[in-house]
């Protein structure tokens, strides 16, 4: 239910509505009850100018999972050199902090030594870097969820297909954890429902499906496979500008250099470990490795 009256308040639409209405309502009654500008109609008008600013004051989900963290050891999910677009715990470098059930996405994209996630106009999906890259299993689970034939969207045009997360995969990596990977390219998700996937495993491609303006990877982890709220992910066993890391939470955002705003999330690269990355969620997903396709 918390999660319902967050959407709902989060809607600038209904609180301006709700404003308006409001106002007109009370400028009308006003008119006739004289004198127009008194101390109780002041504050009264106060309030209702309060409803249409509302939404602006939410800036984080306040979600009670932020001390749930998952004993999955969660791989970056590329093999090359990958960079956070956005991601972390704060707003000013994870705009999906505000949704509940993607409190701790990430969105992963490939840059060129000028920060450019595409070359040249950046008009097709082919300019963008990261477009068409394998994208493997972060941990072993069973697939719960695996679509595979929306199209890939123009660039900058947003909300096509029939589900804002396009072609995506969703992987029960623990009990009360489902991972989410979207925005796959049609035709190259590799798992059907039912099947049993390694850490490391591709199980798809990088495509520009769904509500997204250019070629990404978006992740996040969630505790219902439907309707859920975000849980802190975290990776492990990767370099952050060429810095070990044994287990992050990679920031993305942008900074200001010279008048230019320019891409200054972390640039990570998963590390191979002598031990398989899936050993340590065989237990918790009930599953077999031998069963694996």
């Amino acid at each position: 239910m918390g999660m319902v009256f967050w959407y709902f308040g989060s809607d600038p639409i209904i609180w301006w509505a709700i404003a308006l209405l409001l106002c007109g309502f009370a400028f009308a009654t006003s008119v006739f009850r004289r004198p127009f500008f008194r101390a109780s109609r002041c504050v009264g008008l106060l309030i209702i100018a309060s409803l249409a600013i509302l939404p602006f004051t939410y800036q984080t989900y306040p979600s009670g999972n932020a001390d749930k963290i998952s004993q999955v050891r969660f791989r970056v999910p590329f093999d090359e050199p990958v960079t956070i677009f956005w991601g972390g715990n704060t707003q000013d470098v994870n705009y999906h902090v505000v949704a509940p059930d993607q409190r701790w996405a990430y969105d992963i994209v490939v840059i060129d030594d000028e920060d450019r996630t595409a070359r040249g106009d950046g008009k097709s999906l082919e300019d963008y870097y990261i477009y068409d890259r394998p994208v493997l299993a972060p941990a072993f689970g069973a697939v719960m969820l695996a679509i595979n034939d929306e199209p890939d969207m123009p660039i900058g045009e947003l909300g096509g297909g029939t589900d804002p997360g396009g072609n995506q995969i969703v992987l029960r990596v623990a009990d009360g954890e489902y991972l989410f990977l979207c925005h796959l390219k049609p035709g190259s998700v590799r798992v059907k429902k039912g099947d049993v996937v390694v850490a490391g495993r591709e199980i798809a491609r990088v495509g520009n499906s769904g509500n997204t303006s250019e070629p990404h990877l978006h992740i996040d982890l969630q505790d219902d496979v439907d309707f859920g709220e975000g849980l802190p992910l975290y990776f492990y066993g990767y370099t952050s500008d060429g810095k070990y890391v044994e287990r992050g939470m990679p920031r993305g955002g942008f900074e200001i250099i010279d008048d230019d705003i320019r891409l200054a999330g972390e640039t990570i690269e998963h590390v191979p470990q002598s031990t398989n990355d899936d050993r340590s969620t065989t237990r918790s997903t009930g599953t077999s490795p031998a069963r694996t396709p």
